[in-house]
């Protein structure tokens, strides 16, 4: 372009941004209804937005990854952290529905990952032959009907891993969340809040109409939702808490081989090289051990720490 035009549209831009009535009129001439500033003005909002929205997602991954770091069960986490991210990325949306369905498949993966596992399996099973009961104020409930409803008792026969979600929960609440060690108020403390859950996460899956049972939690939950964006949150937490505990705590065999004056014990797991337990916290239990006894540790699965030793009686 010729020197002396590219001079004369510099010293127009120059008067534009000095002169307010010049720049209307050129506006006008041109056919442009949006000042330059208006139109720079929008597509910085929207560059700022973006990068806006960029940081987030960030912060929300690191706080996933933050929160399923030490998780125990490796091979779930990336899963986890995807469905965490989508969890809270629907919270800020303000979408419900599939907020609920990104935090129970977080809860689901975790419960089939148990129902699996052939050790988890046995367990369940040897439960169900089991005549043991728990106390109910003045009354006795087999176990089994505790982890397994009556009707899913009384069908029988099925893989527990064909079960539905709201009978798989049971057994992994049963055996890992409870550790085996709980009433039936708790327990079904805990079942209820975690069928809420599950309830609202078939918002997203139903086709037909809704049970009188799902009317009732449906209706009860949804002019509250906002305070159940938060209490489904805090369920998530708690749940991951309770299984990353059971997780954490690894049981190995040895026999003490040594007690000194000092109250010290040498132990040496089966399999491994003796180590020393001073006497600590342990002290009223391992007061009570003598020499060649043997006794099960109970370590903590990521520090190594032993927080348990019992003797194991034949």
């Amino acid at each position: 372009m010729d020197k002396r035009l590219i001079d004369t549209i510099e010293k127009i831009k120059t008067l534009s941004s000095q002169n307010a009535e010049f720049d209307e009129a050129m506006r006008e001439l041109f056919g442009k209804t949006d000042s330059a500033s208006s139109v720079f003005s929008e597509s910085t909002v929207g560059r700022v937005d973006e990068i806006y929205e960029y940081c987030i997602e960030r912060v929300i991954r690191d706080q996933a990854e933050q929160f399923y770091k030490n998780f125990p069960i490796r091979e779930l986490i990336p899963k986890l952290v995807e469905d965490f991210c989508r969890m809270e990325r629907y919270k800020r949306e303000d979408n419900f529905e599939d907020f609920c369905l990104a935090t129970f498949q977080q809860i689901e993966n975790i419960t089939n990952w148990f129902c699996q596992r052939h050790k988890f399996v046995e367990m369940y099973e040897k439960k169900k032959q089991s005549d043991s009961c728990i106390k109910d104020k003045d009354i006795h409930i087999p176990i089994i009907n505790l982890v397994l409803r009556n009707k899913v008792v009384e069908r029988g026969g099925k893989p527990l891993d064909e079960y539905y979600f709201n009978e798989k929960i049971r057994a992994v609440l049963y055996f890992v969340y409870f550790n085996e060690r709980t009433y039936k108020y708790p327990f079904d403390t805990k079942y209820n809040e975690l069928n809420e859950l599950y309830q609202c996460r078939n918002l997203n899956h139903r086709g037909g109409d809704l049970t009188p049972y799902q009317e009732v939690i449906i209706t009860v939950i949804l002019p509250k939702k906002h305070q159940y964006f938060l209490r489904f949150t805090g369920l998530l937490v708690d749940f991951v808490g309770h299984i990353s505990e059971y997780m954490a705590k690894k049981e190995t065999i040895g026999t003490i081989v040594n007690i000194l004056e000092c109250g010290n014990v040498y132990i040496r797991p089966d399999g491994e090289e003796p180590f020393v337990i001073d006497k600590g916290k342990l002290l009223y239990k391992i007061k009570a051990f003598s020499k060649g006894d043997r006794v099960s540790i109970e370590r903590n699965f990521l520090t190594n720490e032993i927080v348990d030793i019992n003797r194991i009686t034949e």
